[in-house]
């Protein structure tokens, strides 16, 4: 037993030193895979000398003499083991960091898409609201005001309210007309079909007394409304 101890005890206490020393974190990794893979390599190395020396004592039983051996190729081979365990954990960093520049680049691009398109649909609505201003100018001041105070909250939030007063028929802009310049207006701003009726019958209920299905029924799709605008322009 004294023969087997003595080999025992060193290879334990290497075991030991290649345990703590993989923990150190002020060692980089580098001289962490070279210190243990010396560490590895003597082990397997070792089996030889160790083999000799237990051999040589006629006292040392084959059941010692077995698991010293099988217990410097285990410590070896762990040794290995804790070396793929801290590449794997340095790569998973790795990766774990490139996502993350790859998230946070990746929603900085989305926000400038966002705040271009924004700047692209303000300066669109801007736009439409100003050309539907001019072509209902036919109408009183303050009921201008009363349209484009709903045209704006319709064009910027979806919202379709009723006006504070009610808008009087105009003889000078028909019925077609008020469709033409409404719908033009919203259907190059993206509006739905359905929304645009319902803002025109909410806002100029005297135009369609018909009620909102004739409306639906009566106003021009949007190949039309585009076609006149082109000719228009």
């Amino acid at each position: 037993m004294g023969t087997s101890f003595i080999p025992l005890c060193a290879i334990i206490a290497v075991l030991i030193i290649a345990f703590l020393f993989a923990s150190l974190p002020q060692v980089n990794h580098k001289m962490r895979y070279r210190v243990l893979y010396a560490i590895a390599i003597i082990m397997l190395l070792a089996v030889i000398p160790i083999s000799e020396y237990m051999a040589g004592d006629t006292q040392n039983s084959s059941n010692n003499y077995l698991l010293v051996l099988i217990f410097d190729i285990a410590v070896g081979y762990f040794c290995m083991y804790i070396i793929a365990l801290l590449k794997f954990n340095v790569l998973k960093r790795k990766n774990q960091a490139l996502e993350n520049a790859l998230t946070e680049k990746q929603q900085e691009n989305v926000a400038i898409l966002l705040e271009h398109q924004n700047e692209k649909q303000q300066a669109l609505q801007q736009r439409e609201l100003e050309w539907l201003a001019e072509k209902i100018k036919m109408f009183t001041e303050e009921e201008q005001k009363a349209i484009l105070a709903n045209a704006c909250a319709f064009a910027e939030h979806n919202l379709v309210v009723t006006p504070s007063i009610v808008i009087q028929q105009n003889n000078a802009c028909s019925q077609q007309e008020l469709m033409y310049f409404v719908c033009s207006a919203f259907f190059n701003m993206g509006k739905k079909r359905s929304d645009i009726v319902s803002f025109l019958y909410k806002v100029f209920p005297l135009y369609f007394p018909a009620g909102e299905g004739t409306l639906a029924k009566k106003m021009p799709g949007w190949d039309k409304v585009r076609e006149r605008r082109k000719k228009e322009n």
